[in-house]
This record gives structure tokens, C-alpha cells and sequence, in this order.
């Protein structure tokens, strides 16, 4: 697996830039996007195709999480209404999962859970959670998924850690679903954790069943040339490689998805780096296996890169909690 870098410029530029906290959304939204946001006809690219890649000082990002956090769900509530799923199901739902209430909203397409809330009971409740170490908070999230697996769909193993930060009492949690180890572009699973361990809710954009190559026919070097390739000018701009990985990139269509392993790269021009500029650059996603672009994008400008913490989920002899 290609490890995502960050070149010394992007270090440079994350250190002297205080860029906007725009890009939460594109973290948050990851779980709601075909619900909420599709309403109002935003995209997911629309925040930029940099959401996996970029990063913003956690003082300005984590400082408006609640807000975010509440005025999506919020959004989801005031615009989602009971439908039919593409098999008949409703894409809203009370059930009752061992012997727990929970209301379930559905991905219409996926037919994995956007929203699980527990109805007159928490998801989870952590007990002495006050003397727990940030290792031992950023467990919840496969203890999660092992006790809704079922819902979920996806087994703890295949989560890797987004961020974990406490802002005020609260913990905010969120993490990737990845593929044999690959990360799924734009998948989520987040939620909250409140000064008394509850956990009342969760969200999730989750892929159950992806059907993608594990391997890349297209060698790093090829694909990174036809990604230079389709910038104009790439040499006379003096355009740099500021972030890259190694990605699965699910495409919705009307009643399927595509899935296609992708190297990912982030190029901007020498003259974006300059604070005062409203130079952009572009995001260039290369099909591992044929070589084809299925991804051209227009970023925003620069403002770091983004890359996975270095976290292992627990062991299943170690998935039950010790509080």
C-alpha cells in the first residue's frame, strides 16, 4: 500500500496558514451527504475534492464541531422523509435489535445505515469513562461496530481512525472504512461522546459490500505521469505534489457503485503557496488497473495534508471493554 506523504513545503505551509474551517464539513458530511446536502443539490465535491487530503489547525476546526454536528442532524431530521428503499424497504425505521429500540436511517442505495440512534437508551455507556486514556476512547469505535455488526455491516477490523479530540467534556470520533487496508474515499463512521461516557447516536457513510481490485497493475510511477499529464502547462507553473495515496473510490450510480482502486494525487502550482494568492490546484484520481482518469477536480488552495493516525484497532480478544 502506497502510505500517504507530506513534502517539507506542505508542512511548511500547514505551519503559517490558518485556513478556514470549511473543511470539517467534508468530514461531517461524509455521513450525511446523500441525505441532507443532496436536498439543497451540493455534492459532495463541492467542498473540494481535498477532504480526505486536507487538514486545519484542530483549535480552528475542533472549536465548531457541536455546532456542525447539531445543525446536520438537525438538517437530516427537517428533511428526510420515509421512502422505499432500491429493495422494497424503508429507508426510515424503528426496530428492535436485542431487545433494544433503536431508530434506523437507511442508505436507499447501500442499504447500510446512515443514522442510528437509540430510542429511550444509549448506543453505548462507558463507565469510569473520565479516567479513560485517549487509546482506550479511540476503542469505541470497533466495540461500536461489534455490537451493531449486524446493522453496520462491516466487521471492527476495517476501521481506521479519522480523529478523536475532546472539546470542552465531549469526545468527537470518527474514523475511515477501509478495503485490505485501503481507505474508502469519503466513508465515515463519527460520533459523540458526552461527559457522562454516552453514547446516544452514531453516523455513517459505510460500504458493505465493495467489489474492488487489491492489487495495482498501473505502477506508482506511470500513474503519477498521467496525472501530471493532465494539467496544462504542469512544467511552466512549476507544480508540485503536495499530497498522494492510494485510495478506493466508490462511484454511486443509479442502482449500483463502482468501485475502482485509485492512486490519488494532489498537485498545486508553485504560485498557490504563496499566502496571498487565490491560486488553486487540482485533484487527479488514476485508475490503478487500466490507467484511466476517473477523477479531475479543481482544489481549493493548499492547506496541508491529511494523513491516518498510526492506530491498530483492538485484537477480538480485546474487544470487551475493561470498564
Amino acid at each position: 500500500m502506497l502510505v500517504p506523504r507530506i513534502s517539507q513545503r506542505a508542512k511548511l505551509i500547514r505551519l503559517r496558514r490558518r485556513p478556514r474551517v470549511y473543511l470539517w464539513m467534508n468530514v461531517i458530511k461524509d455521513a450525511t451527504a446523500d441525505v441532507a446536502l443532496h436536498k439543497k443539490r451540493i455534492t459532495r465535491r463541492s467542498l473540494g475534492v481535498g477532504g480526505y487530503f486536507m487538514e486545519v489547525p484542530r483549535a480552528c476546526l475542533w472549536g465548531s464541531i457541536s455546532l456542525i454536528l447539531s445543525a446536520l442532524l438537525a438538517t437530516l431530521i427537517l428533511f428526510s422523509s420515509p421512502g422505499l428503499g432500491s429493495n422494497g424497504k424503508p429507508d426510515d425505521e424503528t426496530i428492535r435489535y436485542k431487545g433494544q429500540r433503536l431508530s434506523i436511517k437507511w442508505d436507499p442505495l447501500t442499504r447500510a445505515p446512515l443514522i442510528i440512534r437509540g430510542i429511550e437508551s444509549n448506543l453505548l455507556e462507558i463507565k469510569n469513562f473520565s479516567k479513560l486514556s485517549r487509546k482506550e476512547i479511540t476503542h469505541t469505535g470497533p466495540l461500536l461496530v461489534n455490537k451493531y455488526q449486524s446493522l453496520l455491516q462491516i466487521e471492527p477490523g476495517q476501521l481506521k481512525l479519522k480523529g478523536a479530540e475532546k472539546i470542552s467534556d465531549t469526545w468527537y470520533v470518527s474514523y475511515w472504512e477501509t478495503f485490505h487496508g485501503v481507505i474508502l474515499y469519503e466513508s465515515s463512521l463519527g460520533f459523540s461522546i458526552d461527559p457522562r461516557g454516552h453514547i446516544k447516536s452514531l453516523g455513517a457513510l459505510l460500504y458493505p459490500t465493495v467489489q474492488a481490485p487489491v492489487t495495482s497493475k498501473i505502477s506508482h510511477e506511470e500513474a503519477l505521469k498521467i496525472g501530471q499529464g493532465q494539467i496544462k502547462d504542469y512544467k511552466k507553473l512549476k507544480c508540485m505534489l503536495l499530497a498522494e495515496s492510494i485510495l478506493v473510490y466508490p462511484v454511486k450510480k443509479t442502482n449500483s457503485i463502482d468501485y475502482y482502486r485509485v492512486y490519488a494525487f494532489n498537485f498545486f502550482p508553485e504560485e498557490a503557496l504563496h499566502p496571498a494568492t487565490t491560486e488553486g490546484g487540482w485533484a487527479v484520481f488514476v485508475d490503478s488497473q487500466t490507467g484511466k482518469v476517473v477523477l479531475f477536480e479543481t482544489l481549493m488552495k493548499p492547506l496541508g495534508c491529511c494523513v491516518p493516525e498510526d492506530w491498530v484497532p483492538p485484537k477480538p480478544g480485546e474487544m470487551k471493554p475493561k470498564w
